[in-house]
C-alpha cells in the first residue's frame, strides 16, 4: 500500500478558496484590540511599535504579539455576524471540501 502524504492547509489555500477575503481584520485571542490584516498571500500584517511588520504564517504573528510559540489558527479570530471565529474554522472548511 502507498502511503500518500497530505499537504497541511495554508491561510494562502483558504483565501483562494474563497473562504476569507484579503483585507479583512484579524484580531488576537488575547486582546481584541490587538488586529492584523489578512494578505492576499495569507500572511498577516501588523503594527509593532508603530511600525509595520509581515509575517508569513499566522504562527509567526500570534509568536509576535504573546512572545511564545502559539497556534496562530486558533490564536487570530475574524468578525462573522458579529461573532469571532477562530481561523481554525476556515482551515476545518476547506479540509472538508478537499476530503480530509
Amino acid at each position: 500500500m502507498d502511503y500518500l502524504e497530505q499537504q497541511d492547509i495554508t491561510l494562502e489555500m483558504v483565501i483562494k478558496a474563497g473562504l476569507l477575503e484579503p483585507g479583512i481584520i484579524v484580531y488576537a485571542a488575547s486582546d481584541s484590540n490587538i488586529t492584523g490584516t489578512l494578505n492576499a498571500d495569507g500572511s498577516i500584517e501588523l503594527t509593532i511599535d508603530g511600525r509595520k511588520k509581515v509575517f508569513p504564517y499566522p504562527s509567526g504573528a500570534a509568536r509576535a504579539v504573546r512572545n511564545i510559540s502559539v497556534s496562530g489558527w486558533v490564536f487570530w479570530k475574524v468578525k462573522e455576524n458579529d461573532q469571532l471565529i477562530d481561523l481554525l474554522r476556515y482551515k476545518q472548511k476547506l479540509q472538508a471540501i478537499n476530503g480530509q
